[in-house]
C-alpha cells in the first residue's frame, strides 16, 4: 500500500524519527523533555518502555504523532516576527510553548 501512497510512507518515517527522539530526550534529561514534549509523566513513562517493534508499530498509524503546537494565529505570528534577538525570541517561543498543553495519547 506504502507504494501506492507515498504521502503515508513519509507519514511513518516521520512518526518513527519523532519516537526515537521522544526516547532519546526521555532517557537523557527527562524534566527537561517532559517540558519540551508537553508529555504527562505517565505518557513519557509508556513511551520510554516501548521496545523498537512497539515504536514501529506506533509509527505506522496514517496520523501524525506528533503536532504542531501553534493553534493560535497571532501567536505564531508573534514568534515569526524578527522584531527580538535569536536567544530572546527562542526564550519568548519556549515561554508561548510552554502555555499550550499537547494533546493527551488515549
Amino acid at each position: 500500500m506504502e507504494s501506492r501512497n507515498p504521502l503515508l510512507a513519509e507519514i511513518r518515517e516521520i512518526n518513527l524519527s519523532y519516537l526515537l527522539l521522544v526516547q532519546r530526550m526521555l532517557n537523557e534529561d527527562l524534566p527537561t523533555a517532559l517540558f519540551r514534549l508537553g508529555l504527562s509523566e505517565e505518557v513519557a513513562d509508556i513511551l520510554r518502555r516501548l521496545s523498537l517493534s512497539q515504536l514501529i508499530r506506533l509509527a505506522s498509524s496514517s496520523s501524525l504523532l506528533c503536532r504542531f503546537r501553534f493553534d493560535d494565529a497571532s501567536m505564531l505570528a508573534t514568534i515569526g516576527r524578527d522584531t527580538l534577538d535569536g536567544v530572546l525570541q527562542q526564550a519568548h517561543a519556549t515561554v508561548l510553548l510552554a502555555g499550550q498543553p499537547a494533546e493527551q495519547i488515549g
